[in-house]
């Protein structure tokens, strides 16, 4: 059995050319039309323009050689922001970790209204870095489990995370339900578990009133939350003096800010533990550095949201909004992290 190739000139035969009517002759060979002269570049592309326009309304002629205009592009990786913008951040660790020392010193009342602050910034400050569809949904269930957790925190007795957790399994039920309730239900799995972050992130602020309450828990926070403290502050130290190579092209932070930053949170920590009477310092660098890893980490996925929504075309928030809205809720995932070391590794 053999192949035979196909004619590949099928379909693009030469017209037949008639013979002479009074049958004299033979029949004229064909020849192939003469080619039109090619036009030039600038021709074909004002050719082009001409056939494109359809409406009367459209824009007049362009010259030949002008070059359309062209609008940024949103999927190009952003510049590095200005020193300026890169302060905030850094002043507002700062305000946080010595608000949560300090702060634990009062009266729980007041603590607990110092902590509901940082969790209505922590909402408002994170949902307009990503804005999603529905936003009022990830906005109220977060400020409804910020006041119950709060309240759980000062009040219930014995002092124990099982209230808190109820409180976030409940928070995920009224999710589910308010995506009922929503007229537009585009972006549903976005915005259910946009919500339980924003749930768990104000129920972990609560965590550091429940330790305020423990008694021998207090210093093995403290050394927990200067940990916490000193990563931010070195890793966006870091990033202003050698913001490249970044970890992501759409990302604005460097990579060395990350190792740095971890490793003077986990050094902070141990040198707390020789100075505060409470946890032993091996054990505060061991605890110190579960704690700076996990600040840092969540700090720098706030800027992964800032850039998923910069990618969606859907603009970006102001680089002082999504610069702060990285301590905020690296403080409050990593409440947990530090009320379990506290609890149950750090305190004898």
């Amino acid at each position: 059995m053999s192949y035979s190739r196909p004619d590949e000139t099928w379909g693009y035969e030469p017209p037949e050319v008639p013979r002479p009517a009074d049958g004299s002759g033979e029949q004229a060979a064909w020849r192939p039309p003469e080619e039109a002269p090619r036009r030039s570049g600038r021709r074909r592309a004002a050719s082009f323009l001409r056939s494109r326009r359809s409406t009367p309304d459209s824009e007049p002629d362009r010259l030949p050689d002008a070059e359309p205009e062209r609008s940024e592009d949103h999927t190009m990786p952003p510049p590095t922001p200005h020193w300026l913008h890169r302060l905030p951040p850094v002043a507002v660790a700062l305000v946080i970790g010595a608000g949560l020392i300090l702060g634990a010193q009062l009266e729980r009342p007041i603590y607990a209204a110092g902590i509901g602050v940082l969790q209505l910034a922590m909402l408002a400050a994170v949902t307009w870095t990503r804005r999603i569809d529905g936003a009022w949904v990830p906005l109220a269930v977060g400020a409804l489990v910020a006041v119950s957790a709060d309240w759980a925190a000062v009040y219930w007795t014995p002092v124990s995370l099982l209230p808190v957790t109820v409180l976030v399994a409940g928070a995920f039920g009224a999710a589910v339900a308010a995506q009922l309730v929503r007229r537009d239900h585009a972006g549903v799995t976005e915005n259910l578990g946009f919500t339980m972050l924003l749930a768990i992130g104000a129920a972990g602020y609560a965590c550091y009133i429940a330790l305020s309450r423990l008694g021998a828990a207090p210093p093995a926070m403290y050394s927990a939350v200067v940990a916490a403290t000193t990563a931010i502050l070195a890793a966006r130290a870091v990033d202003a003096v050698m913001p490249d190579p970044r970890i992501n092209r759409q990302v604005t932070r460097g990579a060395f800010g990350v190792v740095i930053g971890t490793m003077c949170g986990t050094a902070s920590a141990a040198y707390a533990g020789l100075v505060i009477e409470g946890p032993d310092p091996r054990d505060a660098a061991i605890g110190g550095l579960m704690v700076a890893l996990t600040a840092v980490l969540i700090d720098l996925a706030c800027g992964y949201l800032a850039a998923a929504r910069r990618i969606d075309g859907e603009g970006a928030a102001p680089p002082a909004v999504a610069g702060v809205a990285g301590p905020l809720l690296a403080f409050a995932l990593t409440g947990p992290v530090v009320y379990l070391l506290c609890a149950y590794y750090l305190v004898d």
